[in-house]
């Protein structure tokens, strides 16, 4: 979640210049949307959300931010917790701590936050699931850049209701052809995924997606980011004939994202 927050906001940071409403605006939605998988998950014990919801919360605080819902759930949380004996005794005498930060306003940032390293646990051959609202889309990892950097996947064509098993995806097309449906994902580095946005299908598949490879004149891939992924789906998927980002030929192209 940390990591998650570090690359967004410093992504948002290089962009134009926002006040600090609308960096809150830019930067809280997209975050929700990949934790809520979290939160709405019927496998997650209530206890697990719960310590979601209190490190949401702080570090929302940490990096200048505040989400009226988001606190709210917090320092409910924070009373289950206590109720419920979950965490330690230097938990429960900091209690109230704690719901005195998160209820105080927040400091935005005067720098830019330090960037996490880009690392991913991915292999070749890797198919994933991975969720956006209540609709899930397969992925193959084509390849790893750099030393472990971060995975190429492609997209397989379709959308689920639930993850697909690796017989659905069985000679199943890519989303788009010509690399419009690959993209170079920093961020997306642990299975199983902190968040449950992202859930593993099969490992060692044999079969990536069907379709036409990346021209002479195509990029290979589309570098984005485990949170710009989100908006580069929805818009593969609404329209998988047009482009849905820039396109890079590798990773060594200069890209805020990949700093350390």
């Amino acid at each position: 979640m940390d990591e998650d927050l570090a690359r967004w906001v410093g992504l948002q940071m290089l962009r134009s210049p926002k006040k600090p409403s609308q960096l809150e605006q830019a930067v809280i939605p997209p975050i929700l949307t990949r934790w809520r998988c979290l939160f709405h998950s019927p496998d997650v014990p209530a206890a697990t959300k719960n310590q979601a919801w209190v490190a949401l919360a702080t570090l929302l605080h940490k990096y200048g931010f505040a989400d009226q819902a988001v606190t709210a759930n917090a320092l409910r949380a924070i009373d289950e917790l206590n109720d419920g004996v979950v965490l330690s005794d230097a938990f429960a005498r900091q209690a109230d701590a704690i719901k005195e930060l998160l209820r105080s306003p927040a400091v935005p940032l005067s720098r830019r936050p330090r960037q996490p390293k880009a690392v991913t646990f991915l292999r070749v051959g890797d198919v994933v699931a991975i969720q956006l609202d209540q609709q899930f889309h397969a992925a193959f990892v084509l390849d790893i850049r750099g030393t472990d950097e971060f995975p190429i996947i492609e997209f397989y064509a379709g959308t689920f209701a639930q993850p697909p098993t690796a017989e659905h995806l069985s000679g199943r097309a890519a989303a788009a052809g010509r690399g419009k449906a690959r993209f170079g994902v920093v961020g997306l580095t642990y299975l199983p995924d902190p968040a449950r946005q992202v859930t593993t299908v099969a490992t060692q598949h044999p079969q990536a997606p069907t379709g036409t490879p990346p021209g002479p004149t195509d990029g290979r891939y589309i570098l984005t980011d485990i949170i710009t992924l989100q908006r580069n789906m929805t818009t593969l998927f609404r329209n998988p004939s047009h482009e849905t980002g820039s396109s890079y030929a590798d990773h060594e192209q200069p890209n805020a994202i990949l700093e350390a």
